[in-house]
């Protein structure tokens, strides 16, 4: 069984992802760190780029993510 098959995303999402995911460079770039800059943190540049990139992530590592770059989720809503 394949866990990389494509998932169809509604527009709306993907535009909510998409959002997010800059939100997540912003973030990075707010702490002048380049994205291999967390191996050290657990966090591979692969997952960030897909996060950056607004690919589905999972829901444990959009919470690693924010812990890396010091935001929590509540501070998702606060930037928007």
């Amino acid at each position: 069984m394949s866990h990389n098959r494509k998932i169809n995303i509604p527009s709306d999402y993907q535009q909510r992802l998409d959002y997010i995911g800059t939100m997540f460079k912003e973030m990075r770039l707010s702490i002048g760190k380049r994205q291999i800059d967390f191996v050290e943190e657990g966090v591979s540049r692969r997952q960030i780029q897909r996060a950056e990139y607004g690919s589905n992530i999972s829901l444990l590592k959009l919470i690693s993510l924010l812990d890396c770059y010091g935001y929590t989720l509540s501070d998702l809503d606060d930037l928007e």
